[in-house]
């Protein structure tokens, strides 16, 4: 049985309870979207990280045109999270040109030659002292600024995670069905 629309009697009703669902349980998940991690305050009121607790940073899984790829919030100096795909063959950690110049990241007058599929070219080295990837502090160290593109469909490449980065932590997990990535404890 149907109506004059063509939908299923109580069709209206379950939308409606659909979209008060959604309207429920979309505000948990932005709250739980942060980085998972056990932390509590010493006597000097520094935050440390229980021992033995895997780190879990939120994971945005994007299927497009056949191919799969993985990103992760980076943040600098509190500033963003931009979305950065997780490139494990990456040797070197990157930043767009143009989130390089948004948040002011001054390049260190090296130049390094860089390849990918497009070809091999010099580009500028910027110093990043403050950086984190979920609520997670990364090392101090060095990027490559180079342009990735305009983006494309609503987002694009903000940056690659390299493993000049994720090297540093030993083992990761990419658990593409949950949408983490798990890191060891240090």
């Amino acid at each position: 049985m149907s109506t004059r629309d063509g939908r299923a009697p109580g069709g209206s009703r379950r939308r409606r309870r659909r979209r008060l669902l959604a309207a429920l349980v979309t505000p948990l998940l932005f709250l739980s979207a942060g980085c998972v991690v056990v932390e509590d305050r010493d006597d000097t009121g520094e935050t440390r990280t229980s021992p033995g607790v895997v780190r879990e940073v939120p994971l945005r899984v994007v299927e497009q045109g056949g191919r799969t790829l993985a990103f992760v919030p980076v943040s600098f100096e509190d500033r963003g999270p931009y979305m950065f795909a997780l490139d494990t063959g990456a040797s070197t950690s990157v930043v767009d040109e143009d989130v390089a110049d948004r948040i002011g990241l001054e390049r260190t007058g090296e130049r390094r030659t860089v390849s990918g599929i497009l070809g091999t070219g010099e580009v500028p080295v910027a110093r990043v002292d403050h950086w984190e990837v979920g609520e997670l502090p990364l090392p101090a160290g060095e990027v490559t600024v180079i342009d990735l593109g305009p983006p494309r469909g609503g987002g694009g490449i903000e940056g690659l995670l390299g493993s000049d980065v994720l090297s540093d932590f030993g083992s990761i997990t990419v658990d593409y069905d949950d949408g983490v990535l798990r890191i060891p404890p240090p």
